[in-house]
Parts: C-alpha cells; structure tokens; sequence
C-alpha cells in the first residue's frame, strides 16, 4: 500500500490544495533554497586595483596638461570651475582641439579618447565623470591593448610582453630598463616600475581565474 492510499480522502485533499507541508508528527521539512546567481562585476570594476595604479602617476580625474606633463596642476577646476562631471565627452574633445592635451585620471589624449568612445557603450553626450573614465579605461585594456587582457584571461602567460604593452598606453608605466616607452616626451617620466606592473596583472590574473570572474 502507498503512502498516498494511507491518507484519509479529507486529509489528501488538505494536502494538495493548501501549503504542501505535511502536518504529521516525525516528518521533517525541507525548505527551498532561492536560486543563487553569480553575476561578475564589470569589467572596469574589476580592474580598479590596476586602475588605482596606474592614477598614482597619471593623475585623478579633474586632472589636465596641454601638451607637457605637470604643466596645469590646478586640473579643469582651476581652469574652468568646475570638475570634468559637469562637462560631456563630446565637449571635452572640443576642449581637446583647442586648449587641452591629456585629461582626466588615465590622461586620455584626443585619438585615445575617441578610440575609447568608439569601443564602448559610452556615449558623447554623456558627462565625463569618474565612472565613465573608468570605464573608458577599460576599453583601452579590451581592445587597443588586447595583449594584456588575453593574458589576464589566460590565453596566454607572457607577463612581460603584458606589461609592455601596458607601458606603450600609459607613460607612467617602465617598459625596459628603468624607462618608460615615452620617457622624455612631452615631458613624461615612467614612475611604476616593471616588478609592480607585473605584480599587479600576476594578482588580477589569479583572482579571475580562482574567483571565476573572467569577463
């Protein structure tokens, strides 16, 4: 005989039109667990720790030059009053045609940011505030220099080669012995060094890897 034929017809009918949980003394419950979905961060999230190191020598995002480096360091604010969040991209290119050279945290000169702009879901007409230069930074890592994030990904494991092309973007970066790729242009000076950009993609690797967070 079945555990359902043990059932009084009044009780079975309980059952099936009510809550399902058996009102009988020893039966234990078991409560359903919510589906749980992990969602990776986007990508310019998960590169901050990168993105932190390379603004220790770029800069922060109201920062500016017009053509050589330290050359305005009272940033947008002190040339316009007001931050780089109040302005459009569109309209910090127009400034790039006529006064300004490199802008914001990760220095953007005028071909770079239109690259940017190009590979991401930024649009003109959006503000140039932090986030938004986070995530042109990224694009930068995506598709100008996919050496470095095929590496972090894993579909390679040449580290240098990775930091080289980090150093060809970002003049803060040492490309080989002891100098930047734009050292002495435009009044650059690598300041971080090959051993901490290796450190620094080595970690970002590893934690996309084990963490699963590859994006």
């Amino acid at each position: 005989m079945t555990f359902r034929q043990l059932l009084t017809p009044v009780l079975l009918a309980s059952l099936l039109s009510g809550s399902g949980v058996f009102p009988l003394e020893g039966v234990a419950t078991v409560p359903s667990r919510p589906e749980v979905v992990v969602t990776a961060k986007p990508v310019h999230q998960q590169l901050a720790p990168l993105a932190d190191l390379l603004a220790r020598a770029e800069g922060d995002y109201d920062s500016v030059n017009r053509g050589w480096a330290g050359d305005t360091p009272q940033g947008i604010k002190g040339l316009t009053g007001s931050s780089f969040a109040g302005f459009s991209v569109r309209r910090v290119l127009e400034m790039q045609s006529g006064w300004l050279y490199a802008v914001g945290r990760y220095q953007f000169i005028p071909s770079t940011l239109r690259f940017a702009v190009n590979s991401s879901s930024v649009s003109w007409s959006d503000n140039f505030t932090p986030e938004v230069q986070d995530r042109l930074m990224a694009a930068l890592i995506l598709y100008k220099r996919p050496t470095i994030i095929s590496y972090l990904q894993g579909s390679h494991d040449n580290v240098g080669a990775a930091v080289r092309a980090l150093a060809r973007e970002w003049a803060c970066v040492e490309y080989s012995n002891g100098r930047g790729y734009y050292d002495y242009v435009g009044g650059n000076r690598a300041s971080v060094s090959r051993a901490e950009a290796t450190q620094m993609l080595q970690s970002i690797k590893q934690a996309w890897q084990t963490g699963g967070e590859l994006p």
